[in-house]
């Protein structure tokens, strides 16, 4: 008689597990048999456990692998590696997940290894936009890489590590014309402001200011600077106005 379970757990459904029961009764005597098992695929390589017990005979194994990338921006831990493998960066977006590739994360720095790449072939790299932090914000979530065989491409992301802001701009009392061109003097980043003078920038200080411009000439350009609060570092959204002088 055996009875067993298997499964997989956690949200990216990268453990999995096994456990089975046995019993015999024959001629030659009875005995009982447990086996247990659990395989984790993480960011940093991949992790075996297992335990066995059959007529006191118990053996247990844990076994580890992984690989090692080393490029010009450092080292990356993954797992196992293929011959073709893409190297994702993503500076400053750290623990994001890999589209369709179970238990690939990017590590503290915002870089990722997908071990495993088809040949001359499109090989679609997205990055899971539910698991950027608060803070962080990427201009394409999608990249599309062709390798050759046994290469080590590049899928390169731009990211904008800071305060997300919905900016309100005046001028003389009234919002800023729609369409004005809104600039980060500490960022560069840039946006258009919409209605009522609201522009939305990513990757923004604290403290900062911005250039707006929606002509050439002297009058129909601006500059205002806003001030928030150590309580936005890692809101959502945050929120403030300035009058652009």
């Amino acid at each position: 008689h055996q009875v067993g379970i298997f499964g997989t757990m956690l949200a990216d459904q990268n453990l999995s597990y096994n456990l089975q029961k046995g019993y015999s009764n024959t001629t030659s005597g009875s005995g009982d048999s447990t086996y247990a098992s659990m395989y984790y695929r993480g960011g940093y390589g991949n992790t075996n456990v297992s335990y066995s017990d059959s007529s006191g005979y118990r053996q247990i194994y844990v076994g580890q692998s992984g690989g090692i990338l080393l490029h010009s921006q450092g080292v990356t831990f993954s797992q196992p590696l293929n011959d073709t493998v893409i190297l994702v960066r993503a500076p400053g977006a750290d623990n994001v997940s890999i589209l369709n590739q179970t238990g690939v994360k990017t590590d503290w720095r915002g870089y990722a290894v997908l071990p495993y790449a088809t040949d001359y072939r499109n090989n679609r790299v997205a990055i899971d936009t539910n698991s950027l932090a608060n803070n962080v914000d990427i201009d394409d979530a999608v990249t599309t890489i062709v390798p050759t065989h046994g290469a080590v491409v590049a899928a390169d992301f731009t990211t904008h590590v800071g305060v997300k802001l919905l900016l309100t701009l005046t001028r003389n009392g009234k919002p800023i014309p729609f369409g004005s061109s809104v600039t980060s003097v500490d960022t560069k980043n840039s946006s258009i402001a919409g209605d009522n003078g609201q522009v939305y920038l990513t990757g923004m200080p604290l403290k900062g200011s911005v250039q707006t411009s929606w002509g050439s000439d002297p009058d129909q350009q601006c500059t205002a600077s806003y001030q928030l609060n150590e309580l936005n570092t890692n809101k959502l959204l945050s929120y403030a106005t300035a009058e652009c002088k």
